[in-house]
């Protein structure tokens, strides 16, 4: 964030991706690298892309499989159908997946209440 490379809301988003994909760690309110910091080597042009929150994480994964879980369970579909309806849900509402499952186990009459707080915290939202 201070180097203004995205907006705070997605700096808040990476930090989340970081800690999800295990490389940082939050301790006693302060944020620190579970890597020796001095052992890498980052260009001087070096600005990181959009495509960075693209990057999957247990977290993510273990949460969308839950909801797809549930659509599968209360549907009686496939865990694959559900997936491509998801993944259609996604690419006409351009969100991230984690919504659109939310999107889809909504539309199946799923009460989705138990998993928008953890989607939210994965999306890096308040």
């Amino acid at each position: 964030m201070d180097l203004r490379w995205f907006p705070p809301k997605d700096a808040q988003r990476l930090l989340q991706l970081g800690i999800e994909t295990g490389l940082l760690e939050s301790r006693k309110g302060a944020i620190r690298p579970t890597f020796e910091v001095t052992s890498i080597e980052v260009p001087r042009d070096f600005a990181p892309t959009a495509s960075v929150f693209e990057t999957p994480t247990p977290v993510a994964e273990d949460l969308f499989v839950a909801i797809v879980d549930a659509i599968a369970a209360r549907t009686g579909s496939e865990r694959r159908a559900v997936i491509a309806n998801v993944n259609a849900i996604q690419d006409r509402l351009d969100v991230d997946v984690e919504v659109a499952a939310l999107v889809a186990a909504r539309t199946a009459g799923i009460d989705v209440s138990p998993f928008v707080t953890r989607v939210r915290a994965r999306l890096g939202m308040p």
